[in-house]
């Protein structure tokens, strides 16, 4: 096998004994940028062209991380072992990407993000090392680390380079996430205009649309729009997540619950983000005062699968919450031992969290209310987004507002 025998299309080595091989893993690559439902099939593709490429068998394992569940996760020590097979042939770069696979692996996201950003230093142009980086601070509760990581390589780019749309797309989300809403309105939509097809920077905008209660204008947004994110993966569930939220913002529940069928709920989905949107727009309309009928059964049904994960506290914190809307209380309070057991963010924020919503379901608000208060400050650490954390913090209103 020969060093960097290809190149892709920002100028990057690739390490293949198949120079088809670096263009189909760009094709990959843009497909994960672009939430693409095609990514794995691509993915394949790249291995089946070249079975020992070492950034194909990285791109494989964060892929099984990405997905947050645990029967993927156990998959990943055998994808890695593939990809360390290649590492005394592999380029400086590539090694630091099978290293950042390592950390990860065992749990450890940060370092991960410690060995991206060395990546990025050397190379501002790569494009995955950014994504990944990005990805993992907004689940690690980092909004300044998420904008710092852009802001510190987007003078390398301009509109010439390929992806600069997916980067700006970042830009806004980290922008939007640290409060900065006008530039972050301003860096999605010119993503868009770069690029219509970034369901990433289409949500970014949504997001500063529902934090200044513009609700007209983001429903506007996310329908004028949809031909372009509703081919994405299951992401797109998360955009009709947000128009939902925008229709009961207005005080349409009859539409949130018509969009809750026909657009959210896939019974055959087992993917973490879909739980959590399910979750959280059911309880927000029980908070409204809405019967949701019996549609916490088919979700607990999903939830009780993952109870053992503890793979992110924020995706527990959920798991929580549906089993104890379904009656299931004994099943959610184990959870909720079992997450202050694991120690950390598990225990310190996730486990208060998950056991203040069990308060809550049980009617025991002054333990709801006390609960979320200790964890008020620091609920950032459980990762998500403020418009999905800003259900917890409808609970405690609600909890606070009983006991008056």
């Amino acid at each position: 096998m020969t060093n960097d025998l290809a190149t892709n299309q920002w100028g990057l080595g690739v390490t293949t004994a198949a120079p088809d091989a670096a263009a189909a893993l760009d094709e990959t690559v843009w497909s994960y940028l672009s939430i693409g439902r095609e990514t794995g099939n691509l993915l394949k593709t790249v291995l089946d062209i070249d079975p020992g490429l070492v950034m194909g068998h990285c791109l494989k394992g964060y892929f099984f991380l990405l997905m947050a569940s645990g029967p993927l996760q156990a998959r990943v020590p055998k994808v890695l072992a593939r990809a360390e097979e290649g590492l005394a042939d592999a380029s400086p770069r590539e090694q630091a990407y099978v290293r950042a696979l390592q950390h990860w692996a065992k749990g450890d996201p940060g370092a991960a993000a410690r060995v991206w950003e060395e990546i990025l230093a050397d190379h501002p142009l790569d494009l995955l090392a950014m994504r990944l980086a990005h990805h993992t601070y907004f689940y690690l509760g980092a909004a300044g680390d998420m904008l710092g990581s852009i802001e510190r390589i987007i003078s390398a780019w301009d509109e010439s380079i390929p992806g600069y749309g997916f980067v700006l797309g970042m830009r806004a989300f980290a922008l939007e996430e640290s409060g900065d809403y006008t530039a972050a309105e301003e860096s999605g939509r010119a993503a868009v205009n770069i690029d219509v097809v970034n369901p990433w920077a289409i949500h970014a905008v949504a997001h500063v649309m529902e934090m200044q209660d513009r609700h007209s204008e983001g429903i506007d947004w996310i329908t004028g729009l949809e031909s372009h994110w509703n081919a994405a993966n299951n992401f797109r569930y998360h955009l009709w997540w947000h128009r939902a939220l925008m229709h009961l913002d207005r005080g349409e529940l009859d539409e949130v619950l018509r969009l809750y069928d026909e657009d959210i709920w896939d019974p055959d989905s087992d993917e973490y983000l879909d739980l959590c949107n399910n979750v959280s727009l059911l309880l927000r309309l029980e908070l409204l005062g809405v019967d949701v009928g019996n549609r916490w059964q088919a979700l607990a049904e999903k939830a009780a699968g993952r109870s053992e994960e503890r793979l992110l506290p924020f995706i527990d914190c959920h798991i929580v919450a549906a089993l104890a809307a379904a009656g299931q209380l004994e099943a959610a309070r184990d959870m909720a031992t079992a997450m202050v057991r694991a120690g950390g963010v598990f225990a310190g924020v996730g486990g208060t969290v998950s056991n203040a919503m069990i308060a809550h379901r049980a009617g025991n608000f002054a333990d709801a209310a006390r609960l979320l208060r200790n964890v008020r400050e620091n609920i950032v650490s459980m990762g998500g987004s403020h418009a999905q954390r800003d259900v917890f913090e409808l609970v405690l209103r609600d909890a606070e507002a009983k006991l008056a």
